[in-house]
């Protein structure tokens, strides 16, 4: 045991804090680490270790007439399409290309160089130039192949949601000329057949141009006899009709759930639900072919009690996220099952227990995680060393507490950017750094938790988006803002013109003995040089925050090109510069320090802080 002499000690201390990580807002000032924050607001990693002030914002001038619904991306040739949707319009370039949206959030995805949009009221793709419904342009199915004029053959492909017509395939024998379709009382449609010539050509026939049809029997009559074929086994005569498939063919158009996922997780298969009349369903296309969905290519996620909010992937597995289930198995992971070009199915491998996820606009696939928003906080999708098995873990135990009193959480949005998970909530933004994580005793169901840092600007947000390397965002009043990229610019640390205010709180310093009065007697701070910068330095004494200096001139340097004659200097010394102080803190249980930077145009990157102190007496 340590022996302490009684009555009046005096032993000096020096106390550093030169190792910053995020904010802590779930344990008490007196119990948070060293290395993190009471309050960070507006500050961010610049490298593992160290912070600085966040950059500003501009908008992009242009108001938009009504709300942004979305904003997509196509890449092409080397070129990244930039796609608005504003109200019910979608905009190219600032040019109307499709004025029948409906007016609320839209997703899309990549697949091939086309984009899929989906917007609750039409199932969209987008190649570049135009948009146009994927039922116009559906893929025909060769649903029979191998068929003699009398009948038989093969079922090869399923019939496809999205058109009524169907292909089937025969072998001619060269003197039949009736011939028999798999379907009889065929839709009323036109229909159409191709016969391929000995010599390599093909014919092409429409109804009552050298043939004619009874619908009702289901018969094709040709004027003369196709050639016979040069392969039995191969197909020359193809015959196109139309038959309800039973499934309506507009049924995607109402999804407003799209995601990308295939074998191995290769992104080659889409995946649509959000269906208001069948929530639980889900439909998928044709490996390759976002235009076939088979009418066999459905199945229900678990029932329509349990919406599907959205999809997440993670090695080789597709997660569908649904809402509260009554016994917590909020989602099902799916698997890729096939093997050849005709069939693969997706069936359900198992489901994972923990908190429903809010929405789609929030699941984000990072390097490490699957993200996504919970009434509980950030929650990933992880997986087990040992079994390889599937389980969900919190990630946002530093921010919850802020986090989940949002009132705006419901309207929450994300996106990756760089390696920062990135939620808005109304003005309020959260970072996680998947950089950096922190593995915490008290959350023993959870491997490790993200550094996370907390940012407020003025506007609310409506979408978040990534641009250009630049992370941007639309506004509630029809605007689109960019935040900038260069840290070395001082113009770029303004929010539209306006300061940006950013403070680093250290948690409650009690020294070694909280019960022995402390008295600090000379402080410093390392800050990061630049053009313009300052730090302005609080301590909170007896629960009082009291200003011990501000320093807004050794921080900077000289050059001719950036000259600004009220923030002169002739250093032109580069390198992180040590400001320091005599400070008078005296006969305090505890302290703790506020460092801020609060001024227009002026970068702050944060060291070094550190202090000396003595300890004294008896603290009363």
């Amino acid at each position: 045991m340590k022996k302490e002499a009684y009555g009046k000690t005096v032993s000096k201390r020096v106390h550093v804090y030169n190792q910053f990580k995020g904010v802590d807002y779930a344990h008490a000032p007196a119990n948070i680490s060293t290395q993190r924050c009471v309050d960070g607001m507006n500050m961010v990693r610049s490298e593992v270790g160290k912070v600085t002030k966040r950059t500003g914002f501009e908008y992009d001038g242009r108001v938009w007439d009504g709300k942004i619904n979305g904003v997509h991306f196509l890449q092409k040739n080397n070129e990244r399409i930039c796609l608005v949707h504003c109200g019910t319009k979608f905009y190219l370039d600032d040019n109307v290309i499709y004025s029948q949206a409906a007016d609320r959030f839209s997703q899309a995805v990549q697949l091939k160089d086309r984009l899929y949009i989906l917007d609750g009221k039409s199932f969209m793709v987008f190649d570049g130039n135009k948009i146009t419904s994927v039922k116009d342009n559906a893929f025909v199915p060769l649903t029979c192949t191998g068929r003699s004029p009398a009948g038989g053959g093969k079922d090869w492909q399923q019939p496809n949601i999205l058109t009524d017509k169907r292909t089937e395939g025969f072998v001619s024998d060269g003197k039949s000329t009736l011939y028999n379709l798999s379907q009889r009382y065929i839709s009323a449609d036109v229909i159409t057949a191709k016969i391929e010539n000995d010599d390599g050509t093909r014919t092409e026939l429409v109804e009552n141009q050298g043939f004619t049809v009874d619908r009702v029997a289901g018969t094709v009559l040709f004027g003369s006899p196709p050639p016979v074929s040069k392969n039995t086994e191969k197909d020359n005569v193809y015959i196109t009709y139309s038959k309800s498939t039973g499934s309506d063919r507009n049924i995607l158009d109402k999804c407003s759930v799209i995601t990308v996922f295939g074998v191995a997780g290769r992104p080659d298969t889409l995946f649509l639900s959000g269906h208001p009349d069948f929530p639980g369903r889900e439909w998928f296309s044709q490996r390759d072919n976002p235009q076939f969905f088979g009418v066999e290519n459905t199945d229900l996620a678990g029932s329509d009690n349990s919406p599907v909010t959205g999809y997440t992937v993670k090695n080789g597995r597709l997660f569908a996220h649904r809402k509260d289930n009554e016994r917590g198995l909020n989602i099902l992971v799916r698997r890729c099952n096939g093997g050849d070009d005709k069939y693969f199915s997706y069936p359900v491998s198992g489901s994972l227990q923990g908190p429903a996820a809010v929405g789609i606009s929030t699941m984000v696939n990072m390097a490490n995680d699957a993200l996504f928003l919970t009434e509980k906080g950030i929650y990933a999708i992880t997986q087990k060393d040992t079994t390889q098995d599937h389980y969900t873990q919190l990630r946002s135990l530093f921010i919850n507490r802020k986090l989940l009193a949002n009132t705006a959480l419901s309207k929450a949005v994300a996106t990756g950017y760089n390696d920062f998970y990135v939620l808005a909530s109304g003005s309020e933004i959260f970072l996680l750094d998947t950089l950096q994580k922190s593995y915490e005793e008290d959350k023993e169901y959870s491997n490790y938790q993200y550094e996370c840092y907390h940012w407020k600007i003025e506007p609310q947000i409506r979408l978040l988006f990534v641009q250009d390397g630049r992370l941007c965002f639309a506004t509630e009043d029809g605007r689109i803002g960019r935040f900038y990229t260069d840290y070395d610019n001082p113009e770029s640390f303004n929010d539209d013109g306006k300061a940006i205010k950013a403070v680093w709180q250290t948690g409650d310093f009690t020294g070694d003995f909280i019960h022995r009065n402390k008295n600090v007697y000379r402080l410093w701070v390392v800050c990061a040089t630049a053009l313009r910068t300052g730090v302005r330095v609080q301590a909170q004494i007896k629960g009082v925050w009291t200003d011990l200096f501000s320093d807004m001139t050794t921080g900077r340097y000289f050059q001719w090109s950036a000259i600004q004659w009220s923030k002169f200097t002739w250093s032109t010394d580069k390198t992180p510069k040590l400001m320091k102080r005599t400070v008078r803190i005296r006969n305090v249980d505890k302290t703790a320090f506020r460092l801020e930077n609060s001024e227009i145009n002026e970068p702050f990157g944060l060291y070094e802080l550190g202090f000396e102190y003595m300890t004294g007496s008896y603290y009363r």
